[in-house]
């Protein structure tokens, strides 16, 4: 009887293994479900921009280039990259265009939000 009871543990183990195994391996019927409104929300911060100025650039050509549109701040990220707030949001066809004329500023891009799914 010793070895039977053996046999009934094991028997029991491994059932108890393949059931756990199964029932962590599913995964919910619809795990990345996509709000209904996702895309209608904003894909960037309205107001804030990532700006790469070219080398030896200061500061000073963003404040130059888009100041008219009340820089609210400007954030140094290293890298001559900053992320400058604006007050007036001109849209960000409007600051390329801008930065198209000046040597200094060597990039602009909106602050964009990403979204882990």
């Amino acid at each position: 009887m010793r070895h039977g009871g053996r046999r009934v543990a094991l028997l029991l183990t491994a059932a108890g293994i393949i059931v756990a195994g199964s029932a962590c391996s599913q995964t919910p019927a619809d795990p990345a479900a996509v709000p209904r409104d996702f895309p209608s929300r904003q894909t960037r911060v309205p107001g804030e921009y990532l700006v790469t100025l070219a080398e030896g650039a200061d500061a000073k050509a963003i404040a130059d280039l888009y100041g008219r549109f009340g820089i609210k701040a400007t954030r140094d990220l290293g890298n001559n990259l900053f992320l400058v707030t604006l007050g007036e949001d001109p849209g960000p066809d409007k600051l390329e265009e801008l930065r198209s004329r000046s040597a200094q500023v060597k990039a602009v891009q909106p602050n964009f939000i990403y979204r882990a799914r």
